[in-house]
This record gives structure tokens, C-alpha cells and sequence, in this order.
């Protein structure tokens, strides 16, 4: 089958690997589509991510399946179902870097699993495979699912509650799913800094006050008439020392949160900038707790994937290294390959 393969930092191509075989908890899917994600795909690509790549190395963690047959074990999936986050497995000659970008994959059963006593750390990772009812949102758009699950059950563990203040730094897809996520959960104000380009999109997503991240006197003015005055300030970017200059806005003991990666190892933050405490919030999200919610909200008409995801350019095998030139060149916040001949 097909696969789109790191093979050393900087170079991504398709190449030709095995499928992975069945086990008896398993289902195996064709792939329908997968987005990109330029919170971590682009830093594997490039050689900068935080955690150890073993590379080559196929990537990809934002992709859907459809089953196409079920091992003996399997009870709780059936041929037809739509499954999030459906990969291949490691082999000898390539690994993963999650591993949704290939024409067939593999999703596991994990209730079936647990209900027969299966050790957890054989299944646990699979939780994210979780179905996706057919005809609320179409295969092209529900790669959307991935992220907004993330960004739903980080939102929520942040403590973001009805009448919450909450500041982002950063309006790249995670940004603004985070900024969609805490309008919906209730906040009062959502006020986002990042590319101007953006603005229109973050507002339709939720985002009250939006700012020019290079207009700096706007940014003054904003920092001096809302000192103390916010519950939450996310950095979307993971960039060191980015949010130094905005903890003036936090409250005493608001919280800050940084989701983004771009430095991590190196990331900085200077407390002294900010008021008398400061919370750290340092919990990540776990996709599978949000992932009915998410439905429920596709179902109420309350997300719009239109907003991150382009389908009039949906790239496939021919072209599908170009998807991540796309987005790193900024001329769209996600594109979507699709995974599946006709």
C-alpha cells in the first residue's frame, strides 16, 4: 500500500511499505482522508520535535477510516463504521510518526479488549479509535474531529467556565480550535493575537477581540487598559517568551497554559512579568472523554469545519508531500489528503 513517509528530516515522500497484518481485536479500514497538523507534522518533518523520531517514518495522526473487516475478537465496530484516528503499525524498515497517512490501516477494539481482561497497555493507546455516526459531518471535513476533540478536553481541563476571560497567543488551526472550544464551553470574552490574515476566521469561530500581533501599539493599548482582567492566557505557539509581555492581563492566580511546541525544550517564561500568582497548567487533554460531546456539537450545527479545512484544494498520492508546502506557506490552516483510490 501507499504511505507518506518522512524518510530523513526535510525530505517527505510516498512510498511503497506493507500493510500490517490483523489481530483478532483489530479492524481493518480503508483510509478516506487525513489533515494535517502543523502543531507537530511540520516538526517532525523538519527534524524539530520535541520527542525522539525514529525516522524513516510514516506520518499522519489526523486521519479517518472506513472498516472493511473486523477480527474474530472484534464486537463493538462493523464493516462500514467511520473510525477516528485509524493508523498502520511499525515495521522493520519504517516506523510511525502516528501513522494515518497510508491507504489501510488498523483500528482496535479496546472495549472488547478490556472486557476480556486483555492487559492495558496492549490497548490503551486505541482509545482514540472511536466511530463516527454516518451523515453528520462528511469524510472530508471529519478529520476535524481529531482536533477539536483535543482542544475541547484541554479547554475543559483548563478550567474554562461560563463568564471565563480567556487570552490565546497563536491563530494557527489549534489556536483557534482552543478560541471555538472556549466560546462554546462559555466564555465571556475570547480575545486572540496572531496573523491579521486570520481575523475573520477566529471571529466566526468565536474569538470576541482579535489583535494584530505586528500592529504593537494596539497591543499596548490593549495590555493597558486590561491589566489583571483575565482568567486564562493559552499559548497556541509554544514559542519561548512569547507570552511574557501578556501576563500583566492575568489575574492573581489565573492560569496560563502552553499547548503549542514550537520550543519546547526551550520554552521560557518569566513570572516576574505577571501578577502576585500564577497557575501552570501542565495536564494535556485526552481526546477519548470528548469525543461524544464533539458529536453532539456537529449534530447541534455549533462547528463548522469550512473554517479550518479548504476541500476545494484536497490533495491526494500525486501531490500529497505538497498538502504540508500548502499550510506552511499559510494558504490554508489545514489541507486534507485523501487516502483512498477511486
Amino acid at each position: 500500500m501507499k504511505a507518506l513517509v518522512i524518510e530523513k528530516p526535510g525530505k517527505l515522500t510516498v512510498w511503497d511499505i506493507k500493510e500490517p497484518p490483523m489481530g483478532e481485536y483489530d479492524v481493518r479500514c480503508k483510509q478516506l482522508y487525513g489533515a494535517t497538523c502543523t502543531g507537530t507534522d511540520l516538526h517532525v518533518i523538519s527534524g524539530t520535535f520535541a520527542e525522539h523520531v525514529d525516522y524513516p517514518s510514516v506520518i499522519g495522526h489526523e486521519s479517518i477510516g472506513e472498516v472493511i473487516e473486523v477480527g474474530k475478537k472484534v464486537r463493538n465496530f462493523k464493516v462500514g463504521d467511520l473510525i477516528t484516528r485509524v493508523g498502520t503499525r511499525a515495521q522493520d524498515d519504517v516506523k510511525l510518526s502516528w501513522g494515518g497517512m497510508c491507504e489501510y490501516g488498523l483500528a482496535v477494539d479496546t472495549q472488547a479488549a478490556w472486557l476480556d481482561g486483555v492487559d492495558p497497555k496492549e490497548w490503551r493507546y486505541f482509545c482514540i479509535n472511536q466511530v463516527i455516526p454516518r451523515g453528520i459531518i462528511s469524510p472530508e471535513f471529519a478529520p476535524m474531529i481529531i482536533t477539536w476533540r483535543e482542544t475541547l478536553s484541554y479547554i475543559k481541563r483548563i478550567g474554562v467556565f461560563p463568564g471565563s476571560k480567556v487570552f490565546i497567543s497563536g491563530s494557527g488551526g489549534n489556536g483557534i480550535s482552543l478560541a471555538c472550544m472556549a466560546a462554546i464551553c462559555g466564555a465571556e470574552e475570547v480575545v486572540m493575537t496572531g496573523n491579521i490574515s486570520r481575523e475573520e476566521t477566529a471571529k466566526k469561530a468565536g474569538v470576541t477581540c482579535y489583535l494584530d500581533y505586528k500592529n504593537e501599539q494596539a497591543v499596548e493599548n490593549f495590555l493597558k487598559n486590561h491589566t489583571g482582567c483575565f482568567d486564562i492566557i493559552i499559548d497556541a505557539t509554544g514559542k519561548k517568551g512569547s507570552l511574557d509581555k501578556f501576563l500583566p492581563i492575568l489575574h492573581s492566580g489565573g492560569t496560563v497554559g502552553i499547548y503549542g511546541m514550537d520550543d519546547y525544550n526551550r520554552y521560557t517564561l518569566n513570572p516576574l512579568m505577571g501578577p502576585a500568582r500564577i497557575n501552570i497548567y501542565n495536564g494535556g487533554y485526552y481526546e477519548p472523554e470528548t469525543h461524544q460531546k464533539v458529536i453532539d456539537l456537529i449534530r447541534a450545527g455549533s462547528l463548522d469545519a469550512s473554517l479550518w479545512i479548504d476541500i476545494n484544494h484536497i490533495f491526494t498520492w500525486e501531490n500529497a508531500a505538497s498538502a504540508y508546502d500548502y499550510v506552511k506557506e499559510k494558504k490554508a490552516i489545514k489541507s486534507v489528503i485523501r487516502l483512498f483510490k477511486d
